[in-house]
């Protein structure tokens, strides 16, 4: 197991920027909301190597931008940052956890027990399928 730890959201923004969108500007990664939100990162050799962006609407939490750097992907990096924020809503009582999956990455959230809604839409030329899971308390 790799340290989980909570972060700035200064700290998200290289990650971001580099695996989700590296044609967009810097200016462009950083979200309006991440003001409110909890940004967690993941350290392999005290080197941060994944993160994500936790929102918490009542009793749904939903997670953005999660990232894990490409040279480190397929590693088990994202496995334990899904489990550590499933075992968080559990812990803190949430119903469902949600996000806004790439579809080509629909399959990685499927094994965690996310299912896919039918809302869908398309941002700077990627397509999107909401996913969420109940949890049970």
């Amino acid at each position: 197991m790799h340290p989980i730890e909570q972060i700035t959201q200064e700290l998200t923004w290289k990650i971001r920027q580099k695996e989700l969108n590296p044609e967009l500007p810097l200016a462009a990664i950083k979200l309006p909301e991440d003001d409110l939100g909890m940004h967690l990162g993941l350290f392999h050799n005290n080197k941060l190597i994944t993160v994500v962006s936790l929102f918490e609407y009542g009793e749904v939490l939903q997670f953005r931008k999660f990232a894990t750097d490409s040279e480190y992907q397929k590693m088990g990096f994202g496995k334990q940052m899904i489990e550590y924020i499933l075992a968080y809503a559990e812990e803190h009582h949430f119903t469902k956890v949600w996000c806004n999956a790439r579809t080509s990455a629909s399959g990685f959230y499927e094994k965690f027990g996310f299912t896919e809604t039918e809302d869908r839409f398309s941002k700077n030329g990627i397509d999107y399928v909401i996913m969420e899971k109940e949890i049970s308390t």
